[in-house]
């Protein structure tokens, strides 16, 4: 008699303990995501349950990779970590850049 090797477990029954319940399609499996406590969905897929419908979650407007909630986009801009930085005063843009016009030969060297 041979054995049967286990099965591989099915990603398509249920989602795991703790897990996002959002089924992605396009993957054939369930979110992987970590839920908040007393939650079904991360906050990537918090629009597909029915409880938070109130809430609407919009495009990060500095990275559209992500979402956020309107009523925090104010908060979320300060943070981002997508934000233009400012520039520490010691920098000088295009100062290796060389020279613009190559044949300008300076006079005097530095």
């Amino acid at each position: 008699m041979a054995a049967s090797a286990p099965a591989p477990p099915r990603t398509t029954d249920f989602p795991a303990e703790g897990r996002c319940s959002y089924y992605v399609e396009k993957k054939k499996r369930f979110c992987r995501m970590v839920v908040a406590a007393g939650r079904r969905f991360c906050g990537e897929h918090a629009g597909a349950a029915e409880e938070e419908n109130a809430r609407k979650r919009i495009l990060c407007p500095l990275d559209p990779k992500h979402t956020v909630y309107e009523d925090q986009l104010t908060k979320h801009l300060k943070k981002c970590n997508s934000r233009e930085k400012p520039k520490p005063d010691f920098f000088i843009q295009d100062i290796n850049a060389g020279l613009n016009d190559e044949t300008e030969i300076p006079e005097q060297l530095v």
